[in-house]
């Protein structure tokens, strides 16, 4: 019978959604494209695993049964995909690092630095993330241990240590009412079009559009962006405002402004790592991140209160200008 795993993560993800729309963002993929390799896998098998109808998307007794067999398959599937990567990554002296936007930013030279003490025979890869895999490479096992912004929906299986928590701030067009402000409350924002964000994470998403604020008020989306530059790019075009950290103060961007936000906790930038993925050189890791941090608390101490003042200058001078006074 000639099924192969992409069918059956496709299957799962949407009789998880039961919303064919949903389901193709989810996976990245086009759900014209999603619908047909469903009726591969339902031709494949010989039976109907979904019943459609114009308003709903249902699992028929044989979708069901078959569900909890994909799921297990592909569970065990990854799992020997992680074990076999575990055992080549010892062997080998290789660790697989992911990184998001500006990984752990001052901390990050340091870190490396340390670990290269530590093991200078292990060859280290650096892998690229964008906001559409939030984890970094960690959830699909792409990579040994990452910089994360916490949270992410991780289930039972991350393991991660928290170097420092960076504030929020919201990122505006210089135009807009609000761009001249010291500081904003979550309250005042609740109405604003928010820039969303390429990414299916649910606690990602809920995160940074500020959800558990907003007291049942909907979050107005507008248009979405994979990094940073085009964040910038979003608001200073005026389409919206976007929830981001403080950092981000050091982008080159044009037309847009920050405030900081008085109301709201910190974004969490840790190390992460799969429980089942824990080797000698992924926890070396994190014990050299750890020592960093707990080495340099004035670095530190300036990512968690930085001055938001230090990058203050004209508008359109080609840095973000920001406010706190």
């Amino acid at each position: 019978m000639d099924i192969n795993t992409r069918q059956l993560r496709y299957f799962v993800a949407v009789a998880e959604e039961l919303n064919f729309t949903r389901a193709a963002g989810r996976l990245h993929l086009a759900q014209q494209s999603l619908s047909a390799q469903i009726r591969q896998l339902e031709q494949a098998l010989g039976v109907t695993l979904f019943r459609r109808t114009t308003r709903s998307v249902e699992l028929t007794s044989a979708g069901a049964a078959f569900l909890d067999d994909a799921r297990s398959a592909l569970a065990t599937l990854d799992r020997s995909v992680r074990e076999a990567r575990r055992i080549e990554a010892d062997a080998s002296g290789v660790l697989t690092i992911g990184t998001g936007e500006g990984g752990a930013l001052t901390l990050t030279e340091a870190v490396l630095a340390d670990f290269r003490a530590r093991h200078p025979d292990v060859r280290i890869n650096l892998k690229t993330y964008s906001y559409a895999d939030p984890s970094a490479g960690l959830a699909d096992g792409s990579v040994d241990i990452a910089y994360l912004r916490l949270p992410i929906t991780g289930g039972g299986w991350l393991r991660s240590e928290t170097l420092f928590v960076e504030p929020r701030v919201v990122m505006l067009p210089a135009s807009h009412r609000l761009a001249e402000r010291g500081v904003l409350t979550v309250a005042e924002l609740v109405h604003e079009p928010i820039i969303g964000h390429v990414c299916a994470d649910p606690a990602w998403i809920d995160f940074w559009s500020l959800a558990e604020h907003r007291n049942g008020t909907p979050t107005k989306f507008v248009g979405a962006a994979a990094s940073v530059l085009e964040e910038t790019q979003c608001v200073g075009a005026g389409m919206g405002c976007v929830v981001t950290v403080a950092s981000v103060r050091w982008m080159p961007a044009v037309g847009v402004a920050l405030v900081p936000l008085a109301d709201v906790r910190g974004s969490e930038l840790a190390v992460g790592w799969r429980a089942d993925h824990e080797t000698d050189l992924v926890r070396s890791f994190a014990d050299a991140a750890c020592a960093v941090r707990d080495t340099n608390p004035k670095a530190v101490k300036a990512l968690e209160c930085p001055d938001m003042n230090d990058r203050v200058l004209p508008p359109g001078t080609g840095l973000i200008h920001s406010r706190s006074e």
